[in-house]
């Protein structure tokens, strides 16, 4: 995806990614761990990853099959708190990052792209409110795009 339909995006879901981010703040916060139901199921169904077992003289299968449950149990709670915590925090970084650029542009501008996207006020109600045409509405907001793709792309060569 090219910069511009990225932070055309952001901005047109602007509300919709931040209801997200909360989202998975509160999923991170109430997680609850995979049930052992689960696992046991997960355990049926899978197939062997090629090691071999070392075997001993003792039948100790009872004791090794609790410690393989258990160390798969932790470990699938451990990655899936794991990528929620990725997510949550990728996409508030992203955020972080519009919001930030948005703050950097100028008055007029910055009220306009908050207006349309952040707001989501129709066009006309943007112009009475800012007392502007609806051709200087389109050029401020286009100007406001290309702003935030330019900070965009040079934060990319930053990094």
């Amino acid at each position: 995806m090219e910069t511009r339909e990225y932070v055309e995006y952001l901005l047109k879901n602007y509300n919709e990614i931040v209801k997200d981010v909360d989202q998975m703040k509160f999923e991170l916060k109430t997680f609850k761990d995979i049930e052992s139901d689960e696992v046991i199921e997960s355990l049926n169904f899978s197939s062997p990853n090629d090691e071999k077992i070392s075997t001993s003289s003792i039948s100790d299968k009872t004791c090794k099959i609790a410690l393989i449950y258990n160390e798969v149990t932790n470990r699938m709670n451990k990655k899936s708190r794991e990528e929620i915590y990725r997510m949550m925090k990728a996409t508030e970084f992203e955020i972080t990052r519009l919001n930030y650029c948005i703050d950097r542009l100028e008055p007029r501008i910055k009220e306009v792209v908050k207006e349309i996207f952040m707001n989501k006020l129709s066009w006309s109600c943007v112009c009475q409110k800012c007392s502007i045409s609806e051709k200087t509405l389109n050029k401020y907001k286009n100007k406001g795009i290309d702003e935030i793709k330019e900070m965009f792309d040079l934060g990319r060569l930053v990094s």
